[in-house]
């Protein structure tokens, strides 16, 4: 642990007006002169903190907020890029090394940002900034020879810590230069620091990556060879051994394996190099640390903190199929040696296949860094087709997609810190996901208005992924070896590809708007490297752009009218730039955080001004900033007024030396994850192909589970568990044996069923003999229709927890892919009805499944479905139910969630189910949804309902405008149905699937539209004509959010729902389990639910950006998620059922919950709350509970309501108890009321109930 040393530095401001900063009526920054004389006096009373106050503003009263594009003629920056290269590397017109970067700083000391610039052509060329956006070429004057180079990626850094920056260039195929800062003049060093590598350098990204004080840096680079030098590849071959690569072949190609194919043979990239900064000289520590194993196609390098420790972690974005790493910084070991770790398999659920730029920020200001890669995803329709239509198909590479672990998926990825050792990814979901061939990642608050804004720069030097121009290469024949020259000769004949760059602002809530146009930044062209920094001294950040084959774009910033406030750092023990310092930012008395982290490289071959910047909106002052400096010093400023930029200089440091940081807070969390018992269980499944059999399905149904049921099987008094298994895996019994620990209780009986897939599953005691009988919905697609694998099980109970398959006649011979089972009386006889619903055609989705209602007899289930529920049978694919009561009758009602359809409502009418969706408002609000709980959210005395849905984070978007669509019909006249996907672009109906995925299904596709482009425009009218698609089956979904039913029937019983979505950051994912109980005892009721979803088609890929999350309810139907790293409740993985039990018996609410091919995770409640924990026994006395209703009254008067419920959830039957909250001093509970279902009422009063039992946390037993 480190020693911290607080330094407090108070700037007590005066109140009013002589605080006050505005921006007036021309724009022109005002400053109080008693704020001016304040912060004066204090950099008397505070050495080392000095103040300087911005500039006025360039804004002319008359101009449009936007950025403004300043000429080489009004500014002096005179620099072109172009394209003219010696024949041995004509070849790189491919590669990344047609792009070049920017790097700002203060090379002279002189206050003003410079601006240096690479290029293929020289070493680059520096611009000393005379103010007013007035630059002069200082090249030659200041000593930099740029002759004989091709430069590329670009740092300002302070190398040997003498307050001055100097400047490194890397270079391709030539030694890397360092120049070092001579007072203003340069020499060039690279050699004597032993930084001369000479090979394809991409850029140098600094950091004190050891925390001695002085900068080590990570050298990122490419390849180097021809494409054609992978022909000179040294192959080692072994009898039964696979192939591997000669050690003098390894930055030349490498080995892998795709699955069900032979070995693959990769270009490689070069050894990327990690040096430490030996006392001025630099080694190269990449074997012993960890670093640099791999030669991949390196394109961004950013040091950050991801995980808050005070040690610089490295994320690496590889091209192609090199992973990204994301390596961990362990600290020093036992023998002082730093070491790294690649966790990016843990910490992220994928990554971008082609991972170009990156860069960080707090996008949503919960004080977590978060992080972007990007990648090179079409923006629109007619760009995704025409160039990811060749990436899908049965020759293509789209094997690979979810091949690599994490997967790689062509599109931008959004990391969203959540505290803990994993991350959500939320690209889709603020919008950020396609942005086009991206090459710049550059966060920054560029309107000042408190959050970071993102620009993304576009372009490539030829539309190499354009699927018309590939399929012509493969056209070109030659049979004197001259085949790769040919296709670059037809390569350079063709046009750069040009695109728009982009940016989108901020605007919180993890949403951001595009604004490129508004903002003047949609320049057409290739854009690569650029940088940011205030040029003009006015507080706000401006904009350089370097390109391909085109001149620099320098841009002035007049959007900004926020307030501003900048920091620049001096280091002492830390390096002189505190590069590695994070910087924390509060307001709001604590509540809103801003985080910096101070770096040098970020986006693409560049680096931008090493100041830190914030932007505070109409907020005069920050109450609070807090730098933590790399050598563990925290240094705190308060009430510190915007208007200026800040020179801290970091506190000398005691003569004690500081030791390993850790700014990582250990806090306590709501729920620790047990790792005994149930979460050794895991769930596993054999891989089935459901894309073979319907080519264009969209997701598969052959990984559902597991299903998941609770209940006291063997009598002894707590409750037992039953895991579904897959097809060709037996479910397992799991009884209690008490303190969270249980035994696996084999069951002859289940491994007689191996073949069938379990779904749904209940405890039930039909026979009414006293003991829980099991019955188990058969489901999924690994079969025909109506084979015997699809019969639903009823499993009897002898009394003692061991069970025998009961036999065929006590279930009627229903062969339907099932999911869920849900139980009522729903007649009134005590008798439990059944109802099961159809999941599935295999071979034929989604044509719908019949659904059933099952009656018992008395001596077996019959088929009532006629009798009970005849609308029901086949009104879609039903993935979830509940039995409630809805209008309060006291009559079981029945919610029925479908995928392509709404949340229905089937209302119990004298023991008959009538639909009444659409008069109970439900009907218009179509989904994919997964499950539905209930529970009495808003405290009214009646049931709400919590409904997953598909989230607002996948390709699809869908709106009431804007729909997704599914066609289902013959399209090609030979009597096979297709599927067709479609969506809506300006008005338009386009199909989701590319050209490669449609015509591999149907060939007629490319017979009628021969190329990618004609593809790429043409309607889903023009691919399939009108009269097709009429005679298809049409289905359609406009809301894909998860959200809460909140019910708002009247007291004459009139049923109307109101749909309230839940917070943004749960829409990041599919949710699948549900829980509604009151987790920390204040007596209103939270939500627990659980997400992702690891079935869809490869090009679409897994919706794996949520980790599971909580949200707090405020007794009136609104909640409020919780961080992760404060829930304690993580599931990284396909999180399928969840379920509620007192695990460890200390009348708390637990979760345990299923996860698709993977452990079971058991959460164990930590809250200390004060509850009541309600079981509910009276299976013996004939009394049935399943539709028991407990009522809460406060003492405030409100009432909570709790059903008993069989089923619900997503495959789920949690125990059968009822866990209270005590509420808190103002609203204490008064009395509970218990109805059954037979009509009998038991009342407690509270007194009464506390003669019971010791205390309200204990559990009572009712009988």
């Amino acid at each position: 642990m480190s020693r911290k040393i607080i330094v407090s530095t108070y700037l007590l401001l005066f109140f009013g007006c002589c605080g006050c900063n505005r921006i007036d009526n021309k724009d022109n920054w005002m400053i109080s002169s008693q704020a001016v004389k304040h912060v004066q006096r204090l950099e008397k009373e505070h050495p080392g903190l000095s103040a300087a106050q911005f500039k006025k503003s360039t804004v002319l009263p008359d101009s449009t907020r936007r950025f403004v594009y300043l000429s080489p003629s009004e500014t002096g920056i005179d620099f072109q890029h172009t394209w003219d290269l010696q024949p041995k590397h004509r070849d790189q017109l491919r590669n990344s090394f047609i792009a070049s970067g920017v790097a700002i700083g203060d090379f002279d000391n002189d206050g003003l940002a410079d601006v240096f610039l690479t290029r293929q052509t020289d070493g680059g060329r520096l611009y000393r900034n005379l103010g007013n956006f007035q630059f002069e070429d200082v090249t030659a004057k200041v000593g930099i020879d740029p002759a004989g180079m091709w430069s590329s990626g670009a740092t300002f850094a302070d190398i040997n810590n003498d307050g001055w920056l100097d400047l490194y260039i890397c270079g391709f195929d030539c030694p890397n230069r360092l120049y070092i800062n001579k007072r203003g003049k340069f020499k060039e060093e690279a050699s004597e620091y032993g930084l001369d590598f000479h090979g394809a350098s991409v850029v140098m990204s600094f950091a004190d990556y050891d925390l001695d004080g002085d900068l080590d840096g990570y050298l990122l680079t490419n390849r180097l060879h021809s494409s054609d030098a992978i022909k000179n590849v040294k192959i080692l071959r072994q009898k039964k051994q696979p192939l591997r690569v000669h050690s003098d072949s390894r930055e030349l190609a490498y080995f892998i394996k795709p699955p069900n194919r032979i070995q693959m043979l990769v270009p490689a990239g070069q050894f990327d190099h990690l040096y430490r900064n030996d006392n001025g000289h630099y080694v190269d520590v990449s074997l012993e640390s960890g670093i640099g194993e791999f030669p991949y196609y390196g394109l961004s390098a950013i040091w950050w903190d991801y995980n808050d420790d005070g040690w610089p972690d490295l994320y690496v974005a590889n091209d192609y199929m090199g992973p990204d790493h994301l390596f961990r910084n362990n600290g020093l070991d036992d023998n002082g040696v730093i070491t790294f770790t690649d966790v990016v398999d843990e910490a992220l659920p994928h990554t971008p296949w082609f991972s170009m730029g990156s860069d960080y920020a707090d996008i949503n200001n919960d004080g977590r860094i978060d992080f972007l890669a990007s990648d090179m995803a079409g923006s629109n329709h007619y760009r995704d087709k025409l160039s990811m239509g060749s990436m899908s198909g049965p020759n293509s590479d789209a094997w690979f997609l979810n091949f690599p672990n994490p997967p790689q998926y062509m599109r931008n990825a959004l990391y969203l810190n959540t505290g803990t050792d994993r991350f959500m990814e939320v690209a889709y979901l603020t919008g950020l996901a396609k942005t086009d061939w991206t090459w710049t990642v550059k966060f920054g608050d560029l309107d000042n208005d408190g959050f970071e804004d993102v620009y993304f720069t576009n372009g490539m030097s030829r539309d190499f992924f354009n699927g018309d121009l590939k399929e012509r290469t493969q056209q070109i024949a030659s049979k004197d070896g001259s085949y790769s020259l040919k296709v670059l000769e037809m390569w350079e004949k063709e046009e750069p590809y040009r695109l728009n760059n982009q940016v989108y602002r901020n605007l919180g809530n993890l949403q951001f708007e595009d604004l490129s146009s508004r903002w003047g930044l949609d320049h057409f062209g290739v854009s690569t490297g650029s940088a940011m920094g205030d040029l003009d001294g006015d507080g706000d950040l401006d904009l350089v752009v370097n390109g391909f084959e085109e001149q620099v774009l320098v841009y002035r910033n007049d959007v900004s009218t926020g307030n501003p406030l900048r920091i620049k750092l001096k280091g002492r023990a830390s390096n002189s730039g505190g590069i590695g310092a994070k910087i924390v930012l509060e307001t709001n008395n604590g509540l809103k955080q801003m985080v910096r982290y101070l770096t040098g490289s970020r986006g693409f071959m560049s680096s931008s001004e090493p100041t830190v910047h914030f932007g505070l909106g109409t907020m005069d002052m920050a109450e609070k900033i807090t730098i933590y400096w790399p050598s563990g010093i925290t240094q705190i400023l308060q009430d510190i007024p915007t208007g200026f930029l800040y020179v801290v200089t970091e506190p000398k440091l005691p003569s004690q030396k500081i030791n390993q940081p850790s700014l990582v807070k250990s806090v306590g969390t709501m729920f620790s994850s047990s790792g005994e018992g149930l979460a050794n269980v895991t769930h596993q499944e054999k891989e089935y192909d459901d894309f073979q059999r319907q080519k264009l399905l969209p997701n598969k149904s052959s990984q559902l589970g597991p299903g998941m049921a609770w209940g006291d099987v063997d009598g002894d008094g707590d409750d037992d568990a039953f895991i579904g298994g897959s097809a060709g895996f037996e479910g397992m019994l799991f009884l209690n044996q008490g303190n969270g620990q249980f035994k696996n209780a084999l069951q002859s009986c289940f491994t007689f069923d191996v073949r069938s897939e379990d779904m749904g599953a209940l405890f039930i005691d039909p026979d009414r003999d006293g003991d829980l009988d099991l019955y188990v919905v058969s489901g999924g697609v690994e079969c025909e229709p109506g084979e015997a694998v699809l019969r639903d099980r009823l499993y009897i109970n002898d009394g003692s927890g061991n069970f025998d398959k009961g036999t065929l006649d006590l279930l009627p011979d229903i062969r339907s892919s099932g999911s869920v089972v849900a139980a009522a009386d729903i007649d009134g006889d005590s008798h439990l009805e059944l109802f099961i619903g159809g999941r599935i055609i295999p071979g034929k989705y989604p044509e719908a499944p019949q659904s059933y209602v099952l009656r018992y007899t008395g001596f077996r289930y019959e088929d009532a479905t006629d009798v009970f529920a005849p609308e029901i049978k086949r009104l879609g694919m039903v993935t979830s139910a509940l039995f409630t009561d809805v209008d309060s009758d006291h009559h079981p009602d029945l919610l029925v969630t479908y995928e392509w359809g709404p949340v229905r409502y089937f209302h119990n009418e004298e023991g008959v189910l009538i639909d009444r969706t659409s008069q109970s408002g439900l009907a218009n609000r179509q989904g994919w949804y997964n499950s539905i709980s209930g529970g009495d959210m808003d405290n009214d005395g009646d049931t709400d309902y919590l409904v997953g849905n598909f989230g607002l984070n996948t390709k699809y978007q869908a709106s009431t405008t804007n729909p997704e669509i599914m066609f289902y019909g013959d399209f090609e006249g030979n009597g096979k149905k297709r599927i067709i996907e479609a969506k809506y672009e300006n008005g338009i109906c386009f199909p989701q699937r590319g050209l490669g995925c449609s015509s591999g299904a149907m060939p007629m596709v490319k017979q009628k539209l021969p190329t990618y482009h004609q593809f790429a425009i043409t309607s889903l009218q023009g691919i399939y004509t009108e009269d097709l698609l009429n005679d298809a089956e049409k289905f359609e979904v406009n809301n894909l959010a998860s959200g809460v039913l909140i019910n708002q029937t009247d007291d004459q019983g009139k049923v109307r729902f109101e749909f309230q979505p839940l917070p943004r950051i749960a829409q990041a994912s599919p949710i699948f389990g549900s829980a509604v109980c009151d987790i920390n005892g204040d007596g209103n009721l939270d939500l627990y639910v659980v997400q992702n979803f690891f079935g869809p088609q490869r090009e679409t890929g897994y919706m794996d950006g949520g980790v599971s999350l909580l949200l707090l309810g405020d007794g009136s139907g609104q909640f409020e998620s919780v961080a992760p790293a404060s829930s304690g409740l993580l599931v990284p993985g396909d999180g399928t059922s969840l379920t509620i039990s007192d695990i460890n018996q200390d009348q708390r609410p637990d979760f345990i919950v299923g996860v698709n091919s993977g452990k079971l995770r058991v959460f164990v409640n930590q809250t200390q709350s004060n509850s009541i924990a309600i079981r509910i026994l009276d299976r013996s006395e004939g009394r049935n509970h399943i539709g028991a209703k407990v009522s809460v009254i406060f003492s405030d008067d409100s009432i909570q309501l709790h059903e008993v419920s069989a089923g619900g959830g997503y495959l789920s039957q949690s125990a059968p108890v009822v866990f209270i909250g005590d509420g808190n001093s103002q609203r204490k509970i008064e009395s509970i009321h218990i109805r059954w279902p037979d009509g009998l009422i038991k009342e407690f009063k509270v007194d009464e109930f506390q003669r019971q039992v010791p205390s309200l946390s204990s559990s009572i037993d009712l009988e």
